[in-house]
């Protein structure tokens, strides 16, 4: 009796011990939990481990088919190997404070949003990011393909077309932006257009763009702005790339009169990127 006793501790031992040396890729993957209770949306994002909270409303994995082919979404089990596609949050810029519209959360940030969104001189900051297949991070070819050197069109097309979308440099320069203005066959044309069918001399969907390259001509920095006869609805677009620290693509959306406060803008936006980042010892999660 005493021997058949040892004999089944003993087995259980071995088997407790085989279990802690298991490869940690082999051990259930338990999903990290928020301050609020609330499972975090982990995942893989531009090859970096990401734990994405309360604040990113909408996050779109490699497997998300019911977005675009209307297929019903099987929910799956997410971990730190999971291929995040996009997501995105909302920020004021001027103190970093991220909007959180949850019932634990505290109802603060909601309030200012609400109260201050609608103001042509806000300071929320919309921002995406995208990776994976979503990356399309050569913003350097993005420009060439907006100017006369694009590979994309021939001459006789851009002509046809009125050189819809192309841009020429200028020698100006805004806040360390180099300007492009819009071909002024676009313009002419668009004017045209837009006489001919509301009577307004206004222009319609073209923008201004603004660059910023290093000093090997690489593009670091894309920005376009519009205008409109409605202060509110003159936004900028800014486009940059996260790497060396992670492979992904950003985009933030602002109030054109801010547009002095770009970089600070896009300090803010990386410093919260990358505080989404996880160590090595937190992917079995708490």
């Amino acid at each position: 009796m005493v021997r058949k006793i040892l004999g089944i501790g003993l087995s259980v031992l071995l088997l407790t011990a085989c279990d802690l040396n298991k490869e940690p890729e082999t051990q259930e993957f338990i999903t990290p939990r928020d301050q609020y209770g609330a499972r975090y949306s982990v995942g893989d994002l531009g090859g970096k481990p990401v734990n994405l909270g309360r604040e990113a409303p909408w996050v779109e994995y490699e497997d998300n088919t019911g977005f675009v082919t209307g297929k019903k979404y099987k929910r799956q089990t997410r971990t730190h190997q999971s291929k995040i596609q996009a997501f995105g949050f909302d920020m004021r810029y001027t103190d970093g404070l991220v909007l959180v519209v949850y019932y634990k959360a505290s109802p603060y940030s909601e309030k200012q949003y609400n109260a201050e969104i609608n103001l042509p001189d806000n300071h929320w900051v919309s921002v995406s990011v995208y990776a994976d297949r979503h990356y399309n991070g050569d913003l350097s070819t993005r420009l060439i393909n907006s100017t006369l050197e694009t590979k994309i069109s021939s001459k006789k097309i851009l002509e046809e077309f009125y050189f819809m979308h192309i841009y020429l440099p200028t020698d100006e320069y805004e806040y360390g932006l180099q300007k492009y203005v819009p071909h002024p066959e676009w313009v002419k044309q668009n004017k045209k257009l837009m006489a001919k069918n509301t009577g307004s001399n206004a222009l319609y969907n073209i923008d201004d763009l603004y660059v910023e390259k290093n000093e090997t001509g690489k593009v670091l920095t894309l920005i376009t702005c519009g205008d409109s006869e409605y202060p509110i609805a003159r936004k900028c677009k800014q486009e940059f790339i996260l790497e060396p620290e992670m492979k992904a693509r950003v985009t933030t959306i602002f109030q054109k009169v801010h547009l002095q406060d770009w970089k600070i803008i896009q300090l803010k936006a990386k410093k919260m990127m990358l505080g989404f980042i996880v160590e090595p010892k937190n992917f079995k999660g708490v």
